[in-house]
């Protein structure tokens, strides 16, 4: 499933590189929802799985703990791409623009992502535990202003 994952994002990048290397424009491939299922919800499931065993407990899980947090960051920037950052939210904050939630929520996805990364690589637990923790605060202050309701919450 993670080399599925890992295709994945490698088809989307070379297809997005792709078209950006032919238009000097950026064009959209991937909805936000196919981002969300391929590539940013396997990661950050995987994250939080290690983070409920407690972390990474060898080399491996270490290694996989960092290229999750890769994928997160890299598509991090998709989600700021493009049109997206502007489509319609299903609900408003009370202070601000939905599309300024969008925005800073994605930055902060990345700038945990990276942290979260960069301590996998360090294999530095308490740091790793803290980044994925700011992984999740990132991933709800998007989702509950621009995820649609599910019929389990409506």
């Amino acid at each position: 499933m993670r080399l599925a994952l890992v295709l994945t994002l490698e088809g989307l990048l070379v297809l997005a590189g792709l078209v950006f290397a032919q238009n000097s424009q950026y064009q959209e491939l991937a909805t936000i929802k196919q981002i969300m299922a391929a590539t940013q919800g396997p990661a950050m499931n995987a994250l939080v799985a290690f983070n409920k065993a407690g972390g990474p407990k060898d080399d491996k899980e270490w290694e996989q703990a960092g290229a999750d947090a890769a994928v997160l960051a890299e598509t991090s920037q998709l989600l700021l791409m493009g049109a997206r950052p502007a489509h319609e939210a299903v609900k408003k904050p009370e202070n601000g623009d939905a599309r300024d939630v969008w925005v800073k929520s994605s930055q902060r996805l990345q700038t945990a992502a990276l942290a979260s990364a960069k301590a996998a690589e360090a294999k530095d637990l308490d740091a790793w535990k803290a980044s994925v923790n700011q992984l999740g605060g990132a991933c709800r202050s998007c989702h509950t202003i621009h995820r649609k309701p599910t019929k389990k919450s409506e």
